[in-house]
């Protein structure tokens, strides 16, 4: 396994490109290992003194707007973060652009929100949340300067900006939980996350890279293209968050918001890994796509390494979480979480094909597989959806977490079974 090789690392770390980049990843993948650590704390400590009833709530509102975010977004950061690094002597143009798009978008999404609340929502505190949340789609749209700092290889800026966020956010949290507020507090608390990285955001890029927001310009065409370029990630976005989100709504409009702060809980720790794929994919794959220049059989090669990496560390990861499965509820969550235990036994397993479905990503764009890449998010959309319908008034819960495994392990059944991701699988001497 070359890449993974002392000689490798070794001739890699003395290019003068590759340290610069991994200094700057290096800010980047520091400040989510702190943020995560910080959020997942405070999230156990919050969901301890909610209870399940009160933290599902909670968990409710924010999949349920989740369930919308593909409309604010529609898919163009990857189509932009490619413009900017191609036409940098235009940025004005296209962030001026992408940020109208995506404020008219949010404000759009917004509203949407808020009248399906009125309609579906069961309960009027889950309609408050969701009304205060779906504000935070219009201060989103400012992220994409974030976009900017990572074009000019500047994540130092965007990282410390989202380690101080998470800090002030976390312990404005546990303030308002130890004085006894709920979760509408809570609510406002996340609306004022998006308000302050919007802030945040604006002040840093006028400083740092010594550019006008008010200077941004909206372009007919570039609008047009963007637009054109991005419509089929759209579609897989929705995807995604549909399977990843469904479950907990259904549980909520089927079950009870108890029964989601339950298998919330669970979600939350078995979740918490995601951040071992995005690293090692955002690592590895320049390199990866690098080898295809040269040698179609080292391309493959590294694919293959990297998935038999994923993979192992999945497996290791599902191994050891299953184990002590019980004890990680009783010492995050408390007695009254009892009931997570089962859930995360079953559901961390399925950290397997969302590993891989990282590495599908990245690899099908790569080869400009956008309709592959449709296909095999629909597929487990699809599947998760219907399995939830039928399972969750038999089995409750623990019928959604199976819903969630199965689904999700069609990702890497569903590579296997296409042409050209098989390559990956092949043997080469």
């Amino acid at each position: 396994m070359y890449i993974f090789s002392r000689t490798y690392i070794k001739e890699k770390w003395a290019h003068v490109g590759f340290q610069r980049y991994f200094k700057n990843t290096g800010w980047m993948f520091t400040s989510r290992i702190l943020c995560m650590i910080i959020s997942f704390i405070t999230t156990a400590f919050v969901a301890r003194k909610l209870g399940p009833g009160n933290y599902g709530q909670l968990n409710y509102a924010i999949s349920f707007i989740g369930i919308f975010s593909m409309l604010a977004t529609l898919g163009i950061d990857g189509v932009l973060y490619r413009d900017l690094i191609k036409n940098p002597d235009k940025k004005n143009e296209y962030l001026g652009t992408a940020l109208s798009i995506k404020l008219f978008a949010g404000f759009i999404t917004a509203i949407l929100v808020s009248i399906s609340a009125i309609f579906f929502a069961q309960d009027d505190v889950s309609k408050i949340l969701i009304l205060i949340l779906s504000v935070t789609f219009i201060f989103n749209s400012f992220q994409i300067i974030n976009l900017e700092f990572q074009a000019l290889a500047k994540s130092k800026y965007p990282s410390i900006i989202s380690f101080l966020v998470t800090l002030i956010l976390n312990i404005l949290k546990i303030l308002i939980i130890i004085n006894g507020k709920g979760v509408i507090y809570l609510a406002f608390i996340l609306l004022l996350e998006s308000m302050l990285y919007a802030i945040f955001y604006w002040f840093v890029y006028e400083k740092k890279i010594e550019g006008k927001i008010l200077e941004w310009r909206f372009d007919k065409l570039i609008a047009k293209n963007i637009l054109l370029d991005s419509w089929p990630l759209i579609f897989t976005s929705a995807f995604v968050l549909i399977y990843s989100r469904i479950d907990q709504i259904l549980i909520k409009n089927m079950l009870d918001a108890h029964s989601v702060g339950i298998y919330g809980s669970a979600v939350s720790i078995s979740e918490v890994w995601n951040f071992i794929p995005v690293i090692i994919v955002t690592v590895f794959f320049p390199a990866i796509i690098y080898a295809k220049k040269t040698s179609e059989k080292i391309y493959y090669t590294r694919l293959k390494n990297i998935s038999i990496l994923l993979f192992t560390l999945s497996v290791i990861v599902a191994i050891i979480t299953t184990i002590f499965a019980p004890l990680m509820i009783k010492i995050i969550y408390g007695d009254a979480f009892f009931g997570a235990i089962e859930i995360l036994k079953i559901y961390v397993w399925s950290n397997i094909g969302m590993f891989f479905g990282i590495l599908a990503t990245n690899y099908l764009i790569a080869e400009n597989r956008k309709k592959t890449l449709a296909f095999i998010t629909f597929i487990p959309m699809m599947i998760n959806v219907i399995l939830n319908l039928i399972f969750i008034p038999k089995y409750g819960i623990v019928g959604s977490a199976y819903a969630t495994l199965i689904s999700y392990s069609m990702v890497p059944i569903l590579l296997i079974l296409l042409k050209e991701p098989r390559k990956i699988f092949a043997t080469y001497e």
